[in-house]
């Protein structure tokens, strides 16, 4: 927890950016908004901005940071992903890769590795405690309280990740989220180690995102490659993923009657808004089902209980399945700020971008911009034949196209990972031998 050397100047700031976006504030808000005691909490944090409490919160935070983290496995891979989406990017990565040994940073409270990174900290711990009270104090003064936990989570899982790293000798770093702090940390600590680092995405990007190097980068799609340059992200190889396997033609025409409706909702979804929807839709006899799913971070404490107040068995609240399964069982989803609109289309589902479902800017992935899915005006009548219009558009599959790759099978693509994670390994044996 010392004060950062220059290399990570540039992941503070990329975090800051990313923080100061108008999709994470929406998400901090809605938390706040469903949770009495983190309400409270923020308040206490606000008054506390400045003074010794503020500090002392920032830099126990820190402290949480560092002490959570442990390594576990022996294979020259090294991977952090915290987040189920997350760690499901990765596994996908794994399976291209079945010849590797992965190791893995695990966020998660064990008393022997704790024991070892207090014995660690306390070498320095006076003098790594004043630095981080001086950093701690500048950047509340400048970015506030909430910025500055976060800069200074990032410095935490820097310098574990660096005492981690440096006892072992890793071929590769791979990585899912460049947005948070422990995502950051990885990249920046594999750079000081010489680890080539792998980004491999987990949906489309959303701006802004931090400015970092990657030396393999597996992305969604081609629109995804060009928000990640547009950002100034260096990638030394791209990869795009296939989606070949869930491409299917779209399911038209709707059907006249006994319509299964999926309504995919985002991590925080405004709850008014959903309510209005479902009982739109159920003001129609031709709607039978009406299935509600929850995003695997779902943020909404109160969606069951919301969901059954209907008393309707049209409205069902779909389990954890796989997506592909639940997307079978719709005629026409709709969504808000999601890629599961990409996810539906690509498996032949028509979607339908809903307005305000979330917290997040309007069309803030750019899919009603660019002509990839179609929106549905209030007060939310299924417009069979605007639907119809919209997706047998001879412009269409060019659209689509950009925004997944449904020409390459699986195969093709976990071939080229393979080749480019191949040269990036014999780069680092050729520098050795030299």
């Amino acid at each position: 927890m010392a004060s950062p050397p220059s290399p990570l100047h540039a992941g503070m700031k990329a975090l800051i950016a990313c923080d100061s976006g108008a999709v994470v504030a929406g998400i901090v808000d809605f938390v706040l908004s469903q949770h009495a005691g983190l309400r409270l909490l923020s308040r206490a944090l606000a008054r506390a901005d400045g003074t010794p409490l503020g500090l002392t919160i920032v830099v126990l935070n820190g402290l949480r940071c560092y002490l959570g983290v442990t390594l576990s496995g022996h294979g020259r891979t090294i991977v952090a992903a915290r987040r189920p989406n997350e760690r499901r990017a990765a596994a996908d990565l794994a399976r291209m890769m079945p010849d590797d040994r992965w190791s893995e940073l695990r966020f998660e409270w064990r008393l022997a590795p704790m024991a070892a990174a207090m014995t660690a900290l306390s070498r320095t711990a006076v003098a790594d405690c004043r630095r981080t009270i001086r950093l701690a104090r500048a950047l509340m003064r400048r970015y506030g309280v909430f910025r500055a936990m976060r800069v200074v989570e990032l410095f935490a899982y820097y310098r574990r990740y660096c005492e981690l790293l440096a006892g072992r000798e890793f071929a590769l770093a791979v990585m899912s989220s460049h947005s948070n702090p422990h995502g950051i940390a990885l990249n920046l600590a594999a750079r000081r180690f010489g680890a080539p680092v792998v980004l491999v995405t987990h949906g489309m990007p959303i701006v802004p995102i931090a400015r970092l190097d990657y030396d393999l980068a597996v992305v969604e799609c081609e629109a995804s490659r060009r928000i990640y340059e547009d950002a100034g992200c260096r990638m030394r190889h791209v990869v795009i993923k296939s989606r070949k396997r869930d491409h299917a033609a779209m399911r038209l025409p709707l059907p006249p009657r006994g319509l299964r409706i999926g309504l995919f909702l985002s991590k925080d979804p405004v709850e008014e808004r959903v309510v209005r929807c479902v009982q739109a839709l159920l003001a129609s006899d031709r709607i039978a089902k009406v299935l509600v799913r929850p995003h695997p971070v779902n943020l909404w404490p109160a969606l069951a209980e919301r969901m059954d107040a209907f008393g309707d068995r049209r409205v069902r609240l779909l389990s954890d399945r796989p997506l592909a399964a639940d997307l079978r069982d719709c005629d026409l989803v709709l969504a808000g700020n999601s890629t599961v609109l990409l996810d539906a289309v690509v498996a032949g589902c028509p979607a339908c971008y809903v307005r305000g479902l979330d917290h997040g800017p309007y069309d803030v992935q750019a899919f009603v911009r660019d002509g990839l899915a179609c929106e549905l005006g209030e007060p939310w009548r299924i417009d069979d034949r605007a639907i119809g219009r919209f997706y047998e558009r001879n412009s269409w599959p060019a659209v689509l196209r950009r925004y997944a790759d449904v020409d390459r099978d699986d195969a093709e693509v976990a071939r080229a990972v393979r080749a480019a994670v191949g040269s990036l390994v014999g780069d680092i044996s050729a520098r050795g031998a030299a």
